[in-house]
C-alpha cells in the first residue's frame, strides 16, 4: 500500500486519481498520520448472469470443506433434541 501526504494528492490530484482508477489503493496521511484511504470503486455487479458466471461464482465463495463434517460431528442427525428456542 503507497502512502502519500495530502500536499502531494493536493499537488498532483490527477495523477492520484488516475493511479487509483488503474487499482492502486492509497493512503493520504495528514501530518504523517494515515487519515484517509483512496481505492478504486468496485465495478457493478451485472443483474444477470449467464450459467457459467453464476457457477463459477458460486464456487469461488464456497464454505471450507470441512465445515459440513465438523456441523455433522458437532449437531449429529438432527437438532430436534435441542428443545424449543424460548
Amino acid at each position: 500500500m503507497t502512502i502519500i501526504a495530502a500536499r502531494d494528492l493536493r499537488n498532483h490530484t490527477s495523477d492520484v486519481l488516475r493511479r487509483v482508477s488503474d487499482g492502486e489503493r492509497i493512503t493520504v496521511a495528514v501530518r504523517g498520520r494515515p487519515s484517509v484511504e483512496l481505492a478504486p470503486v468496485r465495478q457493478a455487479r451485472p443483474e444477470f448472469f449467464s450459467r457459467s458466471e453464476l457457477a463459477e461464482l458460486v464456487l469461488s465463495f464456497q464454505s471450507d470443506p470441512g465445515l459440513t463434517h465438523d456441523l455433522s460431528v458437532l449437531a449429529g442427525e438432527t437438532t430436534d433434541d435441542l428443545g424449543p428456542l424460548t
